[in-house]
């Protein structure tokens, strides 16, 4: 485990899933990431990648051959190697393995980068094509907030929005639905999982408790999912920004198809990063 600490906030990264595993406000004592109890979710910002969400059948067809993975991909369960430590930032690396080529056909090297500066936390990733062909990939976050359901209000930077969800299988359905700039969060918010939002112009999304702003995720990805369990009124949320996203029941698997992927020809790199605000 890696600490950050200014007079603001005190974070802590693991190097398992190069997760962001703490972010605790110096001057109030208060932790502001959910703490991973397995009763309701067990993870607290892990990294999503090579995939966002899940493939159709969690299978991936790459020049003729299946390949399978599980939901939100691999990186989240792998050791990181620690490269850089300075006063205010930390960088992990992970690259390709025989057990990696077996679910991801694709060399590849991913760089996640934490710099703490006073109550903000920029969260960086670098991902590098090492490979000799192109490679396909999603890459996301999933920090989860600690809130108290039926009083914490979300709040987001857009007018006129509209989300997708999810069907039974965790399959991406495309109606659209209305849904405020702002709202009460509640359990049944998320009866049907995800709220999926695309091409919305949103770049800011911010948690209030009695009117004050605690947290804010601020980014410049395309889409976002908010989400948090139905079950046993869990008292967190997660914020989301996503490069990619689950595919539909009618998709073909194909890879090099995927809605909202990405690719990278080789020596590439691909860099993209967003912010978590703490507001004492």
């Amino acid at each position: 485990m890696q600490t950050l600490k200014n007079e603001f906030l005190e974070i802590k990264i693991n190097e398992h899933g190069a997760e962001l595993s703490g972010i605790h406000g110096v001057k109030s004592g208060k932790e502001y990431l959910w703490h991973g109890d397995k009763n309701y979710w067990g993870r607290r910002s892990p990294v999503l990648f090579p995939v966002v969400g899940k493939y159709k059948n969690l299978t991936s067809i790459y020049d003729g051959k299946e390949y399978s993975l599980p939901q939100h991909g691999f990186a989240r369960d792998c050791d990181f190697t620690l490269t850089e430590k300075t006063e205010d930032s930390v960088s992990f690396e992970l690259n390709e393995s025989e057990d990696t080529l077996a679910k991801y056909p694709f060399c590849f090297r991913l760089v996640c980068s934490f710099l703490l500066t006073e109550n903000k936390i920029k969260v960086k990733w670098d991902v590098t094509n090492t490979d000799s062909k192109k490679i396909y990939f999603s890459i996301g976050a999933h920090p989860a907030f600690n809130c108290k359901k039926g009083e914490t209000v979300l709040s987001m930077n857009g007018e006129n929005l509209e989300y997708s969800i999810l069907n039974e299988d965790g399959l991406y359905i495309a109606d659209k639905y209305p849904v405020d700039s702002e709202f009460v969060l509640t359990d049944s918010i998320f009866d049907r999982d995800a709220l999926i939002i695309e091409n919305s112009g949103v770049t800011s999304v911010s948690l209030k408790e009695n009117g004050q702003t605690t947290v804010t995720v601020n980014f410049t990805a395309p889409l976002f999912g908010i989400w948090s369990p139905t079950r046993k009124n869990a008292p967190f949320v997660c914020i989301e920004p996503w490069y990619g996203r689950a595919d539909g029941a009618d998709f073909d698997c194909d890879i090099t198809k995927r809605e909202w992927g990405n690719s990278l020809k080789p020596n590439e790199t691909f860099h993209k990063e967003y912010e978590i605000v703490i507001n004492e």
